[in-house]
C-alpha cells in the first residue's frame, strides 16, 4: 500500500468519513436515495481492510468489516484506489469501466452519486487532517 502503513489505517479513515458525511443534512438525504447494504471490499490489501454502510431505509450506519446480512452491493478495489477516489482523484465510473474497481450487484444508484463526490471529499480532506494524516491527502497533479 503506497499511502498506508497498515490495513487499519483506510478502514478508520474511511468509516470516519462515512460517519462525517452521515452528519450532512444533503449528503445522508443523497445516500438513504441509494437504499442499499453496500460492502467495500479492500481484502486484496489484508483479511480485514473492509467497511459497510447501510443505507436502507431508516438506516445511516456503518461498521468495519464485513456487514451482518447480504449486501446489495460490494465494491472492490484496494485501499490505495479508494483513497483516490474518496480524494475524488479517481473517477468512480472510469474506474468501474476500466476493472480498477469490481462491482457486485447494481451500482447505479450509489453512482447518482458522483456529481457529490467533490464533497465528500473535502470532507475526507478534514478528516484526514483531524487524524494527523495531512501527508496522506493527494494534491492535484
Amino acid at each position: 500500500m503506497k499511502y498506508w502503513k497498515d490495513h487499519d489505517e483506510p478502514i478508520k479513515a474511511f468509516v470516519r468519513l462515512m460517519e462525517e458525511s452521515f452528519k450532512d443534512a444533503e449528503l445522508s438525504a443523497s445516500l438513504q436515495s441509494v437504499n442499499q447494504l453496500i460492502w467495500f471490499d479492500y481484502t486484496q490489501d489484508a483479511p480485514d481492510c473492509s467497511f459497510w454502510v447501510n443505507v436502507r431505509p431508516g438506516k445511516l450506519e456503518v461498521g468495519k468489516g464485513k456487514p451482518d446480512g447480504t449486501p446489495d452491493l460490494i465494491m472492490s478495489t484496494s485501499a490505495d484506489n479508494a483513497h483516490l477516489s474518496w480524494s475524488n482523484k479517481l473517477s468512480p465510473i472510469m474506474a468501474i469501466t476500466r476493472k480498477i474497481i469490481i462491482v457486485k450487484g447494481s451500482a447505479t444508484g450509489l453512482l447518482k452519486l458522483a456529481p457529490k463526490l467533490s464533497k465528500v471529499a473535502k470532507i475526507y480532506e478534514q478528516v484526514l487532517k483531524e487524524l494527523g494524516w495531512e501527508d496522506k491527502i493527494v494534491q492535484q497533479s
